[in-house]
């Protein structure tokens, strides 16, 4: 890898184009950059002449003057983060419910099909974008998709074929994004369980009994204990702000968080909950958290647990990520199948997820000099687990996306057949391959 050999900062779509008009006539590789908040190589630049196209001046955020959003959407720049566009909308009454923890910005989002602790509710990106504009290796301006109407079956779903695309097909400008209501009454739970096989089939069992859970994640054992030395340490607070002996059970655990329109609702639906995780499962220690504070350091603590899983090998500055997404009659014995794994290799590895959809993580943290033996047993932990994710009918990335660390893996995840689509779809928008080259698809020169 090599860094860019010139960035560009457009200031429009028109700018976009002209930039891409002329790499395409010189076979200039480019990548998009957002937010850099990718973990899978997506803006690495794989050969020396690439230039990195920065999309921060794309700011724009379309909130009427009057503050009324009456269809429920808004349009936004591709540069925009989350966290500035749900500030932009906090006096409008909605929100934008996509979070992957990250300050992600959307067109990044867009490309990388994020989603997050709230997918369980709300859905991915895929399910909360009605349309984009994008332009094309060759400098075409395209508008995919509705600038608020809610279906279309007009012609191909070109928004969806850019939603996921990671910039191998073109620059996202515009993203058209659904917003929901602010909840007026939210409620968070944390409980514990004897063993993780439990916790997740006590997850799997709340969502056949269609509980409208706003946010369910797993940690395993060793999550838990990585938060609670990380709290110990100063880095963040616990997660009610006492003292260091309210610290969370080392055990599996749920994090939870429930929303509704009225305070017995969100009453109704954790009763409901707590009834099966203690009576069904076993759980213990299942504690409400009304207050907003309480209910923010909770998700700081869930958030931060990337660093607080490096910081469980003093050390270690990177990590393989895993991302697996499986159907959750298969989610409780594929990740006690992982914890397994790490544990008889010998490795760090915590494990955790969003639950509620069957996505889960394990991060197992590198250092630099690390034994040879040391990272062929991290590998043969991630190549078990996508090959167990990928035999139960499940995904190599749920969220993270391909980039150019996970190419391998599609091959076993689609055959033959389904990565030649998608070369056929890449070279016949990229012809010369000029659109971040490596990442998704490989293609042979022309």
């Amino acid at each position: 890898m090599a860094p860019p050999a010139a960035i560009l900062t457009p200031h429009s779509t028109k700018d976009v184009s002209v930039i891409l008009k002329l790499c395409n006539q010189y076979r200039v590789p480019l990548i998009a950059y957002g937010a850099g908040t990718s973990v899978e190589g997506h803006i690495s630049a794989l050969s020396a002449n690439s230039i990195s196209l920065d999309m921060k001046e794309f700011k724009d955020v379309g909130i009427p003057n009057d503050g009324m959003l009456e269809d429920a959407c808004v349009d936004v720049g591709a540069g925009v983060t989350r966290l500035e566009l749900n500030h932009q909308l906090r006096y409008t009454g909605m929100q934008f419910m996509v979070d992957p923890g990250a300050d992600a910005s959307i067109g990044g989002m867009v490309a990388c099909g994020a989603s997050g602790t709230t997918a369980v509710k709300y859905g991915t990106m895929r399910e909360n974008i009605l349309g984009l504009e994008c332009v094309l290796p060759d400098g075409t301006i395209a508008s995919c998709g509705t600038k608020g109407a809610l279906k279309s079956s007009a012609g191909y779903d070109l928004t969806s074929l850019m939603t996921g695309s990671e910039g191998t097909l073109g620059v996202i400008t515009n993203i058209t994004v659904k917003l929901h209501p602010i909840p007026e009454h939210v409620m968070a739970a944390v409980c514990t369980f004897d063993t993780l096989h439990k916790a997740a089939e006590a997850v799997a069992t709340m969502r056949m009994c269609s509980i409208p859970v706003e946010r369910c994640e797993l940690l395993d054992e060793s999550s838990v204990a990585a938060f609670n030395q990380y709290a110990n340490s100063g880095k963040i607070s616990h997660m009610d702000g006492e003292s260091e002996s309210s610290s969370p059970v080392p055990k599996p655990s749920l994090f939870l968080e429930f929303a509704g329109s009225s305070q017995a609702a969100v009453r109704e639906q954790v009763e409901l909950t707590e009834s099966i995780c203690v009576d069904d499962f076993g759980a213990s220690n299942f504690q409400y958290k009304q207050d907003e504070e309480e209910r923010n350091a909770l998700w700081v603590a869930r958030h931060k647990l990337y660093y607080a899983s490096l910081a469980l090998r003093p050390g270690a500055t990177n990590a393989v990520l895993t991302d697996a997404c499986v159907p959750l009659s298969k989610f409780a014995d594929l990740i006690t199948a992982t914890v397994k794994d790490v544990e008889a290799m010998g490795v760090v590895g915590p494990c955790f997820g969003h639950a509620g959809d069957g996505n889960f993580h394990c991060i197992l943290p590198l250092i630099d000099g690390d034994s040879e033996d040391y990272i062929a047993r991290v590998n043969i932990v991630n190549d078990n687990l996508i090959r167990r994710t990928i035999e139960a009918g499940g995904t190599c990335t749920g969220e993270h996306g391909i980039g150019y660390g996970k190419i391998k893996y599609l091959q076993q995840q689609y055959g033959d057949g389904g990565v030649r689509m998608m070369e056929i779809v890449k070279r016949g928008i990229d012809r010369n391959n000029i659109m971040n080259p490596g990442k998704v698809v490989e293609l042979s020169p022309s």
